[in-house]
């Protein structure tokens, strides 16, 4: 196996890691900082926002630079940024270490996954890639658990640990990643050339859309698991690592369950399982006493991050069969997509926890899966109305002239 993508993966891992660790230790962040944990969220929302703008613009703008310099540089920024996040003391800070964060990881993974593609024969490219962007799915079972484990002797240690990741795979990138490899070639006015498709854009809303559902709840995973069933503490990263193995699992299995049955159907079950596993997160919690939902909810967490994480395959398969001509800028498009649901998300799970209770996050995020299913269902119809004028059109071209 190339030693050089196992470091990609690593980078992977951390940003993984850095992006997600935060939904373990609101609590306590909101408690140093003297701020509500709805507020806290914000700082999910600041990160997804910043990298839904950042990551397409800068990856065009420094799409011509050496691609070794930009992994080691991007990476650099989000190591650095959270040691600040570490040991600033002020909450406004914290918020901008986020958004450096976000731009470095932004940058990062789009050019990791070219340089993935440089780097393997025209045969293992897809494993390739699949290899470096599986370090994100290791960090929901490892590092996301991890992090919010060490956060027990203080937040701070959260983002230490993923700065030391960060700094072992920068460490990495310096010694093995060779120089001269491939650059970018898209614009920005290719990529929204892109976004303005009608097929696209459809797609790229039911990523936004779902996102949106799995992340009203899961940016504030801990305060509901606190709330509804009392997992605290390494109950909560005991808890994390099962909902990470179900996304391992979700992950693998989608991919083979598209291959098999086709994108659309995959994501059909997986998007109705999805709002039935959320809608079950609140009902346990509004109907079964903590004694009993403690042992329950890890289960549902396992099958709802399984679903969330299953589609993905099934959309970039979707999105390379709507843009052929520009598959690399559909994806990187759906990227942005899935943060900017990410961010929204987190923003309407703060205002539920305002006006609401916690109790209530799962249904509202059913509610978001099924407007995402109702979007795939209107892409469907929209295409299998483009088969029938293509097969009517196909049939009149080649039918006998009238004597």
């Amino acid at each position: 196996m190339d030693t050089r993508l196992l470091l990609l993966a690593g980078g992977a891992f951390a940003i993984g890691t850095g992006s997600l660790v935060i939904t373990g230790i609101l609590p306590n962040l909101a408690a140093a900082f003297g701020v509500s944990v709805d507020m806290a969220g914000l700082l999910i929302s600041v990160f997804a926002i910043a990298y839904a703008i950042g990551s397409p613009v800068l990856s065009t703008l420094l799409g011509n630079r050496d691609r070794r310099r930009v992994l080691i540089g991007s990476l650099g920024v989000f190591t650095l940024a959270n040691l600040l996040a570490a040991f600033t003391s002020d909450f406004g800070w914290l918020m901008l270490a986020r958004i450096l964060m976000a731009l470095g990881a932004g940058v990062f993974m789009p050019a990791a996954n070219a340089v993935a593609v440089s780097l393997a024969p025209p045969e293992r490219r897809a494993r390739a890639i699949a290899l470096v962007t599986g370090g994100m799915t290791v960090s929901l079972i490892l590092g996301v658990p991890l992090g919010t484990a060490v956060a027990t002797h203080g937040w701070h240690f959260a983002f230490l640990v993923v700065a030391l990741f960060g700094a072992l795979a920068l460490l990495g990138l310096l010694l093995k990643m060779p120089a001269g490899l491939p650059r970018g070639a898209n614009t920005l006015a290719e990529r929204l050339q892109v976004a303005r498709r009608g097929d696209v854009l459809l797609a790229l809303g039911t990523t936004a859309l779902w996102t949106t559902g799995a992340f009203t709840l899961y940016t504030y995973i801990a305060p509901f698991l606190a709330a509804q069933a009392g997992i605290t503490g390494h109950w909560l990263s005991a808890t994390l690592v099962v909902a990470g193995i179900g996304s391992a699992l979700g992950n693998q299995w989608g991919g083979r369950a598209s291959d098999r049955f086709g994108p659309e159907p995959t994501l059909t079950f997986v998007l109705a399982l999805l709002a039935a596993a959320l809608a079950t997160a609140s009902l346990v919690a509004l109907t079964l006493p903590p004694a009993l939902a403690i042992f329950v909810l890890p289960v549902v967490m396992m099958v709802w991050s399984g679903a969330g994480w299953a589609g993905h395959p099934s959309q970039m398969s979707r999105l390379a069969a709507m843009a052929p001509d520009a598959t690399v800028v559909a994806l990187s498009l759906n990227a942005s997509a899935l943060y900017v649901g990410i961010a929204a998300g987190a923003a309407l799970g703060q205002q539920v926890l305002r006006h609401g209770a916690s109790w209530q996050l799962g249904f509202v995020g059913a509610l978001c899966e099924l407007g995402a299913l109702g979007l795939l269902l209107v892409s469907l119809r929209r295409k299998r109305a483009a088969a029938r004028r293509a097969s009517l059109v196909s049939e009149i071209a080649i039918a006998p002239p009238a004597r």
